[in-house]
């Protein structure tokens, strides 16, 4: 029972944030329960600063049942008070990192739902790119609520 009101609540909040974005009322609650009762995959934004390309490429020599994924909201970042990082743990060895963020869009209907207490859920489904020398490392991350 408690997890139905959790995922109306979420519903509301994103259906809320999407409103002020210039959807209309209906089309924000459908897209709204899309994400809610579906996952997101999303490809990892900042990927591409501080040293996330050397912990991407450190990341892969992992297998996904050895890592964990936390998204953790960074409400004192100063480019974007809605600012959700994604946090790698790995397990075997008892670390974590930072290998980017959840795309401002998105982030700005997920934080009003984190900030609420309810539980996000995320899982690394693959490191992407790297084919040659130019080409930066990506994440995918697949998210639900």
């Amino acid at each position: 029972m408690k997890q139905k009101t959790n995922m109306r609540k979420a519903v509301c909040v994103m259906a809320n944030q999407l409103k002020k974005a210039g959807y209309s009322l209906s089309d924000a609650f459908k897209k709204s329960w899309r994400r809610v009762k579906l996952s997101m995959t999303i490809r990892a934004a900042g990927t591409s600063f501080e040293n996330r390309q050397e912990r991407l490429s450190f990341l892969k020599q992992f297998t996904p049942e050895d890592l964990s994924v936390t998204p953790e909201r960074e409400p004192d970042n100063r480019y974007d008070r809605n600012a959700i990082r994604i946090v790698v743990h790995i397990r075997s060895i008892r670390r974590r990192t930072v290998i980017g963020y959840i795309p401002k869009g998105l982030a700005r209907e997920l934080a009003k739902v984190i900030d609420m207490g309810i539980k996000v859920k995320a899982s690394l489904m693959q490191i992407i790119g790297g084919y040659s020398y130019k080409e930066n490392l990506g994440a995918l991350v697949n998210i639900t609520i």
